[in-house]
């Protein structure tokens, strides 16, 4: 069962923050690159959830079940909504500036996003688990208000205004005793603090810079589906 969930959109340090949780022993960490890994995971449980918000319906132990902190997308997405079903968890916000976010977006994932749908102009198909994953984060990521048009994504303001506004919501929906809201950068100590944990004598993880994301991408699919994530990467590589 959940006991942390994370609001924060990604390349805001979600994979850092993956790391870290995991390290901390006492979690088992759900994030994009663990959905993308794992054929058994079901992308249509975020699908249905996002089609019929709060429905009674939508299974979240089915993707969740074998977790007790999820962070990153397709979570973030979801996580009014989770932190109602799982009541007792505690909310991570993890932030940084939106000029800083964009241009992290920029060089990766949009980056994918335009490479995908050139690709598929040119015929390419994506299917399996990794193609139904892409689906299912066009739909939902960001209110789906971009992915639908590549274009869009070049306009900086608008982006970062959904960006912004994620931010602001969550702090007006999550109770301040649930809630840490976690800067990029801030190490073990207000995470460990929140959570009640003892600081790891390590350093805090840092990981999936935008020159790392392409291969920790690559690895995620190709544990997940490598027949068809070979398509999705060459294309993503163009």
């Amino acid at each position: 069962m959940l006991e942390v969930i994370g609001a924060g959109f990604g390349r805001t340090g979600t994979h850092s923050l993956y790391l870290a949780l995991n390290k901390l022993g006492s979690y088992k960490t759900h994030h994009m690159v663990e959905l993308l890994g794992d054929p058994t995971q079901d992308p249509s449980v975020w699908s249905h959830a996002y089609d019929r918000p709060n429905s009674p319906d939508t299974d979240w132990e089915r993707v969740y079940g074998n977790y007790t902190a999820a962070v990153d997308f397709p979570t973030c997405t979801f996580y009014k909504e989770l932190s109602e079903v799982y009541p007792d968890t505690k909310i991570i916000l993890t932030v940084r500036s939106a000029e800083s976010w964009y241009k992290s977006m920029s060089n990766t994932i949009f980056k994918n996003i335009k490479a995908r749908k050139a690709a598929m102009k040119k015929g390419a198909v994506f299917e399996g688990h990794a193609g139904e994953v892409m689906k299912m984060m066009g739909k939902t990521a960001m209110g789906g208000t971009f992915f639908g048009d590549p274009a869009k994504l070049d306009d900086a303001e608008a982006v970062m205004k959904i960006f912004n506004d994620h931010i602001e919501e969550v702090k007006r929906t999550i109770p301040a005793e649930r809630l840490l809201v976690l800067e990029l950068g801030s190490g073990w100590e207000p995470l460990c603090n929140f959570l009640g944990k003892p600081i790891p004598d390590e350093e805090y993880p840092r990981s999936n810079s935008s020159d790392e994301f392409h291969t920790v991408s690559r690895n995620a699919l190709e544990k997940g589906t490598p027949n068809s994530s070979t398509v999705m990467l060459h294309s993503e590589n163009h």
